[in-house]
């Protein structure tokens, strides 16, 4: 089954003639947002050069929403029938040749003239999809035009077996909005951030930072309240910008349809998917296994990706999924370091955690009879915080399921949250969001990593010394986001 000549014809409006962005359902939703979100990639993707661009991101982060500003961007200085759009979720389980003749069909309706831009969202629907880009592309379909291929799956959407095919293309990464994207959308008058790393705090920067943020500090912790309960999907965020106190149950069952879907599309029913994020939630802030989810989940999560049929118990499928979910953006899975190399023991027990809140929320939702747990929250959304600060990009292109610049530190007599960077660098960061916390603590933490800075996350202390810090936890996302 290939997209028929109407499906095409519909997906275009623009060839007709202007007007199309008036009824196009994604600008309309994104015009009727109260707030215009950070959307870097659509201003700074070379579309210029000849390429196959892979866009990533995890569901409802709004990549056919970007497809579509990439497309006004061009219209804006091109013919009309220089954009192509195909929504190849349509195709969904169809073959490599469907894709092919769709493409092949909508060139001809458009006039096929080198340098398009062609759009193939939701390209993972069809397995294979690589075959049929190689395939156009070395058949002179497609070499002279800038191809943006979008998918929600970092597995699925690898382009390896397309050397030499992408010219300039580069792979991209959607994410959720981070806190402090999501503070000044609800308090536009904040200033820009300053990023800083966790070592930076301790220089003269960081010392104007942290004074400048205090500024601020009473809207940053209402902000921090709801990011937690909302996250930084695009709808959400929307959502509490207009004031509601809660994610809506549109936007909460829009997110738990993708999921679902994509569940089944591994071989696992919508109910084992929530028990496994139940657990999830169950074990957040604390460390756990694939064995230990296995026993203690009720729901059968099935075979997996390795097709065998499972044991009671059995710790693969839930490996499988925990990964799968991971490197759709959905998880984040946190490692211990290994004693004796600079890299991640695999084989210990791992931290997971919700790779935007919104998911927590949802997984709550299903779960009722756990309790919140704040501080395992603000320990989740640190996490996220540290991870995009310190993860390199290549390594954030490949999923959330292997950090290598993130980890559990662990000794016989401490454990620590996390520690940043690259092994002989380290920052350490200890999550303690209680009433409490004393400066003694924060410097105990250092004697187990001399010389490296050590900042521990409070619920309101405020303490800086030469390597050591208490920061409240609205003020360090902030800083550090």
């Amino acid at each position: 089954m290939t997209l028929t000549e109407t499906q095409v014809v519909a997906a275009n409006p623009w060839w007709r003639g202007p007007g199309w962005e008036g009824a196009d359902p994604h600008l309309r939703r994104l015009r009727e947002r109260p707030v215009l979100l950070p959307a870097p990639l659509i201003d700074h993707m070379d579309v210029g050069r000849p390429a196959i661009h892979v866009l990533k991101g995890p569901r409802q982060v709004g990549k056919s929403t970007d497809l579509k500003l990439l497309a006004r961007r061009r219209l804006q200085a091109g013919d009309r029938r220089s954009v192509v759009y195909l929504a190849l979720d349509l195709l969904v389980g169809q073959s490599p040749a469907d894709i092919d003749a769709s493409v092949r069909l909508a060139k001809s309706l458009s006039g096929g003239d080198p340098g398009q831009l062609l759009l193939l969202d939701e390209v993972t629907a069809v397995p294979n999809w690589r075959v049929a880009v190689k395939a156009l592309w070395d058949a002179g379909v497609i070499d002279r035009d800038v191809v943006v291929c979008t998918g929600s799956s970092a597995l699925d959407m690898s382009a390896e077996g397309m050397p030499g095919r992408r010219g300039a293309g580069r792979d991209h990464l959607v994410l959720p909005q981070s806190f402090p994207n999501f503070a000044r959308a609800l308090s536009p008058e904040l200033p820009p951030p300053p990023a800083l790393s966790v070592a930076e705090l301790f220089q003269p920067a960081g010392g104007e930072a942290i004074r400048e943020a205090r500024l601020h500090a009473a809207q940053l912790e209402g902000a921090l309240r709801l990011y937690l309960r909302f996250g930084g999907l695009p709808a959400a965020v929307s959502e509490a910008v207009s004031g509601l106190a809660e994610p809506s149950d549109e936007v909460r069952n829009v997110l738990v349809d993708s999921l679902g879907r994509d569940a089944l599309s591994r071989g696992a029913p919508e109910p084992a998917l929530f028990a496994l994020l139940g657990r999830a939630l169950q074990s957040l802030g604390s460390k756990t296994n694939y064995s230990a989810m296995a026993r203690e989940m009720d729901v059968p999560l099935g075979s997996g990706r390795r097709g065998a049929r499972p044991r009671s118990a059995d710790y693969r499928p839930v490996k499988d999924h925990v990964e799968s979910l991971a490197a759709a953006y959905q998880l984040l899975v946190v490692y211990f370091w290994r004693a004796d190399t600079d890299a991640a023991d695999l084989s210990r027990d791992k931290k997971l955690y919700f790779a935007d809140p919104l998911l927590h929320t949802i997984a709550h939702d299903k779960a009722p009879g756990l309790r919140d747990d704040e501080p395992a929250l603000i320990e989740n959304a640190v996490a996220l915080a540290l991870y995009r600060r310190y993860e390199p990009e290549d390594q954030r292109l490949q999923g959330f399921h292997l950090p290598v610049r993130l980890h559990v530190w662990e000794t016989a007599r401490r454990e620590i949250d996390f520690v940043c960077g690259a092994r002989r660098e380290l920052d350490a960061v200890e999550v303690k969001y209680q009433g409490i916390v004393s400066a003694t603590y924060a410097q105990g933490l250092q004697r187990t990593l001399p010389n490296r800075p050590v900042v521990v996350v409070s619920r309101h202390h405020l303490d800086v010394g030469a390597t050591w810090a208490l920061i409240p936890a609205h003020l360090f996302l902030w800083l550090v986001g």
